[in-house]
């Protein structure tokens, strides 16, 4: 592995995305009931798709065309992890889109340099808040609680109604 750069990305760039190998093996399930975080073992195979980011390319692009930031995580010419950032949500609040690393590279320290580029880019702009909808997954929820993040009780309701199965988290600034 090379020495990994994590830079901002121009929305051109996005498209490196198809590049991440997102498979990964689950064994829980998280769901937030009656204000507590729930673990279900539920074990999945999520198997590399390079279709599955057809789902949100235009999406994410419209986004960093209309002000969102995209850093990603290069080991070379490859995109290893990315995260993506709006910082337009709510007044003060900012919502992590995206955050992604390589099933090559994982537990390597890249998702946080990544989630620490974006947090550090919300506290210039004196944003209050980061939101992010986790994917109800080990590696994801644990993450995030690990950065600081908690369930919210009171979850953006545009947000919630497009993905009622994540767990809603924020983290204060």
């Amino acid at each position: 592995m090379n020495l990994i750069e994590i830079r901002l990305l121009n929305p051109d760039e996005l498209e490196k995305i198809y590049q991440i190998d997102r498979s990964e093996e689950i064994e829980h399930r998280y769901r937030y009931i009656d204000g507590e975080l729930k673990a279900f073992d539920e074990s999945a195979s999520v198997p590399h798709d390079p279709n599955y980011w057809d789902t949100y390319y235009e999406t994410w692009k419209e986004a960093l065309e209309s002000g969102a930031e995209a850093f990603g995580a290069l080991d070379g010419e490859q995109l290893s992890g990315i995260v993506i950032l709006n910082p337009i949500l709510e007044p003060g609040t900012e919502q992590l889109l995206a955050l992604y690393v390589d099933s090559n590279h994982r537990m390597s320290g890249i998702a946080k340099s990544l989630y620490m580029k974006a947090e550090d880019a919300a506290k210039s702009r004196k944003s209050k808040t980061l939101y992010v909808c986790a994917t109800p997954t080990d590696s994801s929820v644990n993450f995030y609680l690990s950065q600081g993040f908690e369930p919210t009780a009171t979850p953006n309701a545009g947000l919630f109604e497009k993905h009622p199965e994540d767990i809603h988290m924020t983290k204060n600034l």
